[in-house]
């Protein structure tokens, strides 16, 4: 699919897509023909979020093109088109466009507070999200395939919801230097890296993991946090004054109640389905996310979502006239569908 197709969807997303009064919704872009079509258009995010103000929108266009670092101190929405689109092993028949919207390292700095992240594919070895002293935080619905999430040095973060993300890489880290990190929610992701929070001299408080699928080959490491309903298909967590329930894993887990060591082969069909959805629990396994005891990412109110699609209505087939004359008609067909 080309540019024009991209610009064409986007844009039509754009109109559906809900907006505070008032506030700006900018397109960004890559290619340049398509980044000069309107006052509100870019063709870079860092040259989007220099104009942006508290409470605008921006929509990242997917793109063959990496959209590089950026650098937030206001309080935005960020919109990608989500991720692992197309054929098997991705999920197909979600967007017309097949481009995820990628990008390397996001910063969120102090006067960020209450920053929205969807949709977005963090790529590259040290691709990621750096929380430096800041709130507030909804990190949802996206692709992280090297670094993860990081706690800069000496930060103080507050209330931060990491949910419904794929972890191909890492998974959180904190810097050497002292952090203080309290409220933070970690759930419905499914993840194959590390949650590694609290060394020496961390102030770590109310931390909730829940809902989740790991596939960490070791231990995850936490402090003051309660552990529930999530899925270690290999793995387990370790850590000081940890509340483990409900949960199911492959070997045993710290002392708790109601967690299960099951054989993961009754869990899971990994041979059959795209790279996110294989993780859904089998329908004949008491932990599937229609039984009483459901367990993992695709389990609990907001469970998991194929691809990290954001929750704007998008378009996810599209066709039209190739060519025509100036003055010419143009006939397009699509098929939209709303998101939750």
């Amino acid at each position: 699919m080309n540019s024009k197709t991209t610009a064409l969807v986007f844009a039509f997303v754009t109109m559906l897509a809900p907006t505070a009064s008032q506030a700006t919704i900018y397109r960004v872009n890559s290619v340049p023909a398509f980044a000069t079509t309107c006052s509100t258009c870019y063709q870079t995010l860092v040259g989007a979020i220099a104009q942006a103000i508290d409470g605008d929108t921006i929509h990242l266009e997917p793109a063959d093109a990496n959209y590089g670092d950026a650098t937030i101190g206001v309080r935005l929405v960020i919109i990608g088109a989500g991720y692992k689109l197309g054929v098997s092993p991705n999920n197909d028949s979600l967007q017309a466009n097949t481009q995820s919207s990628k990008v390397n390292m996001i910063t969120l700095n102090p006067g960020s507070e209450g920053t929205w992240l969807m949709g977005l594919h963090f790529a590259n070895s040290n691709g990621g999200i750096t929380l430096n002293t800041t709130s507030e935080i909804q990190i949802k619905r996206n692709f992280f395939d090297g670094e993860g999430i990081v706690f800069a040095s000496g930060s103080t973060v507050a209330d931060v919801t990491v949910a419904e993300n794929y972890f191909a890489g890492a998974g959180f880290t904190n810097s050497s230097n002292t952090q203080t990190i309290s409220n933070l929610t970690i759930r419905n992701n499914i993840m194959s890296g590390q949650i590694s929070i609290g060394d020496a001299g961390d102030v770590v408080s109310n931390t909730v993991v829940t809902n989740n699928t790991f596939n960490y080959n070791g231990n995850h490491v936490l402090i003051n946090a309660e552990i529930a309903y999530n899925v270690f298909n290999v793995g387990g967590v370790t850590g000081t004054n940890l509340t483990v329930h409900d949960n199911i894993s492959a070997g045993a887990l710290p002392a708790g109640s109601n967690n299960d060591v099951v054989t993961m082969g009754n869990v899971f069909n990994l041979l059959v389905g795209t790279d996110d959805s294989k993780w859904n629990i089998v329908d004949s396994s008491p932990y599937d996310e229609d039984e009483v005891e459901a367990r993992g990412a695709f389990s609990g109110i907001s469970p998991y979502k194929l691809s990290g699609i954001p929750a704007i209505p998008t378009i996810y087939t599209l066709q039209s006239t190739l060519n025509t004359s100036p003055g010419g008609t143009v006939n397009v067909t699509l098929s939209t569908r709303s998101n939750n």
